[in-house]
């Protein structure tokens, strides 16, 4: 009798559990290596359009100029004239309203790399409660912003949704230098103003900061940056700065480095470059 035998039936080897456990920790210590240069890459590109946002926000700041008798935009706030116009609250979202015409973007305002703690949003982290200290928030009481809204400039935006005084859609992420004509040098010079003032009477002006990110206190760990910030300057370049070079402070205070927040004329901290070309010899600033 013919016997005829079954076929054999391949069978491929399984993964054994000690296989799957090796290749599992291969691709997990692969995830751990390429994440901190994603990561980094990540807020490279953010860090890139930040300073793209403050280049255009600079090149606003020359044609607002141009068209403003060389007058530069003026960020209404208190200035008592006794020489230091650290009067806080300065009104910072009047960029919008100055800059529209010649942005037509709200997305320029923002920093990608604002959330937060180091975000103007996070009302909690540098402002008290009243309506009048959130300064880079747009308030819907203002004059500005009701004749903006009258003409339409943000449609989607409708005031009544919000509760409170405040637009939370319309907001600005970026800081315009409000030093004034308030200040004066040692001699009693005073000191042209990049809030408000000729652009003609600032004479260095690719140090003079007009613009720079919102959140650059002494917490290192709240900077957006790399712990640092990106300045706009009012020839329209923009760079990156680490805390050391712009943040002042006197020697030994705050546990930090001695500062480098001079600019090569002396005049320091940042929102102080390029203003006079004999510095401030330590009248506001020893």
């Amino acid at each position: 009798m013919l016997r005829v035998e079954s076929p054999r039936v391949w069978r491929r080897p399984a993964f054994t559990l000690i296989e799957l456990l090796v290749v599992v920790a291969i691709i997990a210590l692969l995830v751990a290596i390429l994440l901190p240069s994603l990561s980094r890459a990540r807020e490279q590109a953010r860090a890139v359009k930040c300073s793209s946002n403050l280049h255009q926000l600079a090149m606003a700041t020359t044609y607002y100029a141009q068209d403003n008798a060389n007058r530069l935009p003026y960020i209404l706030g208190t200035d008592t004239g006794d020489g230091i116009p650290n009067h806080a609250p300065y009104y910072q979202y009047h960029q919008i309203f100055d800059f529209w015409e010649y942005l037509k973007d709200l997305s320029i305002f923002v920093c990608p790399s604002a959330r937060d703690e180091n975000s103007v949003l996070n009302v909690d982290a540098y402002f008290d409660n009243s309506p009048e200290s959130h300064y880079n928030i747009v308030q819907r009481s203002d004059e500005r912003y009701l004749l903006a809204y009258r003409q339409g400039w943000w449609p989607n935006i409708d005031p009544t949704k919000y509760n409170g005084e405040l637009i939370t859609d319309l907001y600005t992420e970026y800081w315009f230098n409000d030093f004034s004509e308030g200040a004066r040098t040692s001699t009693g010079k005073p000191v042209p103003a990049p809030n408000g003032g000729k652009i003609e009477k600032l004479p260095l002006p690719n140090y003079v900061v007009v613009l720079s990110d919102a959140v650059w206190h002494e917490n290192k760990d709240a900077l957006r940056h790399n712990g640092g910030i990106n300045i706009g300057f009012l020839d329209a370049h923009a760079e990156w700065y680490e805390q050391e070079e712009y943040w002042h402070h006197p020697e030994g205070s705050r546990n930090l480095p001695k500062a480098r927040d001079y600019d090569p004329y002396g005049n320091r901290p940042f929102y102080c470059w390029g203003l006079t070309l004999e510095g401030f010899n330590g009248l506001l600033w020893p």
